[in-house]
């Protein structure tokens, strides 16, 4: 029987997510059901239950059948990602599989973990599982430097506090690391400070975090707080270096004063503060939310040019629009 809705719609895509083979490993025991779907017009199949172990020989079997997708019911969700997040060290160190399915990967490892940290900040497992996360993001970007284009290809249109973390992460590390920033702890603890610079939005009313209109003066200074939340959630955590910290209270302040929450001037803003800010200003401009549409590469770069230029770092900027530059958006053209 053909499940396809009268509309067009598949209601399979409603019970069912597609999951990349290249995220399974051999010899691993899996949490969640493996379907498949031999043909569009007929209900996946259950191919694997959870709790057996996955073979090389089952894999292989996946492989060769080249089964139109491989599928877990939604409602175990949850399970693959904890998978991935446990196998995601061996996954990313795979040279067999291309550095495009690795970024994928990686990239949705990411975002259910952040998504899982802000629902708990004050958790000290949950950081402690967030820190290691960012240690293989920034060791897998070192190594496999066209994984940045291939992660900036995967960032949501969408805003998420969780999905803006994650892509301010992979902007910010990227710029960070093109401007000549390679000292692996630095690397590491800026990582964090990126992953997390929105965690005090978690303190935040939802009333105020979902409106779709424009904030009245008292819930705009309810939200200019959530850098002085999100450092005090970091800091009593006690795990935390002085950058990720800088990152996290001060990354929207503005280099020629006038930012917020401590109003410091050029002098006053760590080198990687300043990153962390142009990251996440052009995540914003390019991301959808309830009362914007989402703006894409160019038009954002030319806005942060234009109208931004007294908040921004030049010299960095520059980076960033040359780092930008090598996707198809192309470079912002030159001021005449």
């Amino acid at each position: 029987m053909n499940p396809r809705a009268k509309n067009g719609a598949d209601p399979v895509d409603k019970l069912f997510r597609s999951i990349p083979i290249v995220s399974l490993l051999a010899d691993s025991v899996l949490d969640f059901d493996i379907y498949v779907r031999t043909r569009k017009d007929l209900n996946p199949v259950l191919f694997r239950g959870k709790d057996l172990p996955l073979t090389s020989d089952t894999l292989q079997r996946l492989s060769e059948n080249r089964h139109e997708s491989i599928l877990i019911p939604v409602t175990q969700e949850r399970a693959y990602a904890r998978y991935l997040e446990q196998h995601l060290e061996l996954v990313l160190h795979d040279e067999r599989t291309p550095v495009r399915d690795r970024s994928s990967v990686l990239y949705t490892t990411a975002h259910t973990m952040v998504e899982d940290i802000f629902a708990s900040p004050e958790s000290t497992e949950m950081m402690k599982r967030g820190k290691d996360l960012v240690g293989f993001m920034t060791e897998f970007l070192v190594r496999e430097p066209s994984s940045f284009h291939h992660l900036a290809d995967l960032v949501s249109c969408d805003y998420y506090t969780y999905t803006h973390s994650v892509n301010v992460f992979v902007y910010g590390f990227s710029l960070a690391y093109r401007a000549g920033i390679a000292d692996p702890d630095t690397l590491l603890e800026f990582g964090y400070g990126t992953l997390l610079h929105d965690v005090g939005k978690t303190r935040i009313p939802q009333g105020i975090l979902r409106n779709k209109g424009k904030l009245s003066e008292d819930e705009w200074k309810q939200m200019r707080l959530h850098p002085v939340y999100g450092y005090e959630l970091l800091k009593d955590h006690g795990v935390f270096t002085d950058l990720a910290l800088d990152v996290t209270r001060h990354h929207h302040e503005k280099i020629g004063g006038g930012g917020y929450p401590d109003n410091l001037n050029a002098k006053g803003i760590d080198p990687l503060v300043r990153v962390s800010t142009i990251a996440d200003i052009f995540d914003a401009l390019t991301t959808r939310r309830t009362y914007k549409s989402a703006m894409d590469s160019y038009s954002a770069l030319e806005l942060m040019r234009d109208q931004m230029a007294q908040d921004l770092d030049p010299e960095l900027f520059r980076i960033f629009v040359e780092l930008m530059g090598s996707t198809p958006e192309g470079v912002l053209p030159q001021e005449r």
